[in-house]
């Protein structure tokens, strides 16, 4: 009977170390994802077009004979 406890409490360390890494892979993906959607937001911000300069195209119909 001793021998159950020992395998069941290694299974139970075996599984604690394992769960870890993926927790920890969880949080960063969030974090990715979280600094993503800022950053977008804030290239939206940088190329909202009353922020870009006006560009005056020349009118190439009133040049045609």
């Amino acid at each position: 009977m001793k021998t159950n406890n020992t395998s069941c409490f290694l299974s139970f360390m075996g599984l604690s170390l394992a769960t870890s890494p993926f927790i920890i892979t969880l949080l960063t993906l969030y974090l990715l994802a979280e600094f993503m959607t800022e950053l977008g937001k804030a290239s939206e911000e940088i190329f909202r077009p009353e922020r870009l300069p006006i560009l005056n195209f020349p009118d190439l119909d009133s040049n045609k004979l």
